[in-house]
This record gives C-alpha cells, structure tokens and sequence, in this order.
C-alpha cells in the first residue's frame, strides 16, 4: 500500500475544506493508499495553531523550502490565483504531482505553460473544479454517456450567490490587480465546467457582463472596461461543439441565494432537474414513461450511483465529502499513471473559454471557444 505525503499551500477557507478532504478521501473508498497530511504552508500569525487544528504534521512560512523536501508527493495549492503559475510549475520542477485550486490561473499564455510543463515532466495534475464530482451530477453523466436520455438538446445553468451585497470591496477577489477572476471566472466557471462535463465542449458563446455601482444598478460599459473592473454578475448563451445550445446566469448579487448551482437539461430521449441546494437528488424525467406515470421522478443518491458516499441514500453528502471525492480521483489517477480530469490541460481550457465570454461581452458579437486540443 502506497502513503502520499501532502503538502498544502494556503491555509485559508479553501485550505480548510481541503484538509477535511484529504483525511476522508482514504477512508471514504478504499484507494490502496493511505494520505498523511505532512505540511501546511501559510505566513498567518496563528500557523502553529491552524496547523494542529487542521491536523498537519509540520508548518511553514517558506513554500520554496516544502517543495526541496524528498519526502513530498503532492503540493496541493490553495493561494489567490495570481500565485498558482509561480508555486505549481515550481512543484512540476521538483516533480510533484500537484492539485491546484481554480481557476489554475487568471492568464491564459500562464494556464497553457503550466499545462505543457506538466505533460513534460509526467506528473499527475487534477483543477479543483469540485461540483462537477457530486454523485447526482455524475450520475447525470452516466445517463448521457449510456444513452438513456438519448443525445442532449439544451442546457439551462446559473450560480447565484448574494455575497456581494456584504462582502469587503478591498478583497482579494474583488480586485483584478489581487487575483480576482470576477462573477464568471469565479463561479461561472464552475457551471460551465459542470455543463461542458456533461454536454461536451462549448465552441462559441456570446455574452453581457456588468459591474455593479453603490448609487445606480450597474457600472457603464465605458466604467467596467475603462477602469479594469471584475464583473459582479453575467449572461450568456453557448453553442457546443455537439450542436446543443445553452444559456447561463451567475451573478454576484442576488438575494436570498447563498451559494446556490442550478441547470436542467433536455436530451432527445428525456431530461435531468438539478439543485446544489437539495443536492442528494436527482430528477429525470424519460419520454418513453407510461403516459399515467409519465414526469420527473425523484432519485435519491447512494453508493449505488458514480461517486456516491453513503449506503443509506439520505444521510448527506456535503461540501467536505464531494472535496474528498475529487481528491479520490486525484489519488486513483497517481496511483494508476493515467490521470484524472479536470487536468492541467482543462482548466487551461476552462480559461480561456472565460476569456471568450469576457470578449464577447466586449465585442457584442459571437466569440469561438479554441478548441480543447490547443490547450493539451
């Protein structure tokens, strides 16, 4: 049996949900492996305590110092974005397997360096685009990828969140200068990323973004672009690769939601409701059903289905345990020298489809996604 040794870089919200995941990952399938949570790096003033907290072997201020040590087989990065190119190829060069928070980076000519360098130096990388590995969306998956809804049609998504409303303007994701990707970089790419894992590749799209001002609804486009500033809420409609279409929602200020990822979708041979919020369900519905039992029916997620937590349907599985499962992922594509996904070369992809919406907010025209391969 095989002990990976983690080193974790970043102690803050996500370093936290990420030291629950790494303790459950082993526990909660049986991977060959055990995890050791080696060391956590950060330069808060309360390391030696987070670390005990969190439960990590060691601490240190100087990441440069984690990545010499032999005795390391993961770096997983949890820093602002604008941090990720420098620590992760740094980690490739030392011959890490590295796990790295999304977006992999804010910079597309950064994304594809750190994807190629990856692929040269054979080491496994996996993105932390997390919902995607919810055991109703990958269920969702496997009815696509059998052919029991038939080939997708459309695609109806949004992330909707109401923390601008309170949250600190001086924020790290509040200012582009400080890595912040804005509404549709930050949440939007998780709900592409969730609508391009089930329907394939997105190879247009065309897009409104706005930026939100304290005294009237929004900014002027002339503001948002003439001052550089991160989008607060987006739409936009997509073509994919298939011929299915697609719209999307994420917005930065809208009350009442939480944190909160919602799409349906219809396919030729029947059609999927998904709520985060009520995320241990799934609702299908299929065309061919009797007409008196026809409508969406209610399936409760177990172990029975891709990624599922628990024997018992119902018991839940939250924010730490979908964490676990994509570390999971993660462990079995190191442990196998295939790999796992979303990879280096995904969330390349997933940037610069970003920057296509972001352009076609810009353009007011059709903007093409490059393609998958150019990112690989």
């Amino acid at each position: 049996m095989r002990d990976l040794k983690v080193a974790l870089v970043g102690g803050g919200f996500m370093g936290k949900a990420h030291s629950l995941a790494w303790s459950m990952a082993p526990i909660g399938l049986d991977l060959n492996a055990t995890v050791t949570k080696e060391a956590i790096v950060d330069i808060r003033p309360d390391l030696p305590d987070v670390a005990r907290q969190l439960g990590w072997n060691t601490f240190s201020d100087d990441w440069k110092s984690v990545l010499k040590r032999d005795d390391i087989d993961i770096i997983d990065v949890c820093t602002p974005p604008q941090f990720h190119a420098e620590i992760a190829l740094a980690a490739i060069a030392a011959g890490k397997h590295v796990f790295c928070e999304k977006p992999i980076t804010n910079d597309v000519a950064e994304a594809l360096v750190m994807a190629k360098a990856a692929r040269a130096a054979g080491v496994q990388t996996q993105v932390g685009f997390n919902y995607r590995h919810t055991p109703a969306i990958s269920f969702a998956k496997l009815l696509l990828e059998d052919g029991r809804l038939g080939r997708p049609l459309q695609f109806r998504g949004s992330f909707l969140q109401e923390g601008g409303f309170t949250a600190d303007p001086n924020r790290w994701r509040a200012l582009k200068s400080t890595g912040g990707s804005g509404t549709v970089g930050d949440i939007g790419s998780h709900i592409v990323d969730i609508a391009e894992y089930l329907f394939g590749d997105i190879r247009r799209v065309s897009a409104r973004v706005r930026s939100r001002d304290t005294e009237v609804a929004w900014k002027s486009e002339s503001e948002r672009i003439g001052g550089d500033l991160i989008d607060d809420a987006g739409v936009w409609l997509a073509e994919f690769e298939s011929g299915a279409i697609g719209t999307f929602a994420v917005s930065s200020f809208a009350s009442g939601h939480k944190n909160h990822i919602g799409f349906e979708f219809d396919a030729s041979r029947g059609g999927v409701e998904f709520d985060w919020n009520d995320r241990e369900v799934l609702r299908v519905s299929f065309i061919d059903e009797e007409p008196d039992l026809a409508g969406f029916r209610t399936i409760s997620t177990s172990d029975k289905h891709p990624d599922g937590w628990w024997r018992l349907a119902g018991l839940g599985t939250g924010y730490p345990e979908i964490s676990a499962i994509q570390f999971q992922h993660f462990i079995r594509g190191i442990l196998s020298g295939e790999g796992s996904h979303p990879d280096f070369g995904d969330g390349a992809h997933s940037q610069l489809l970003v920057e296509a919406i972001a352009e076609a907010a810009v353009s007011d025209h059709w903007v093409d996604v490059p393609r998958r391969s150019e990112s690989r």
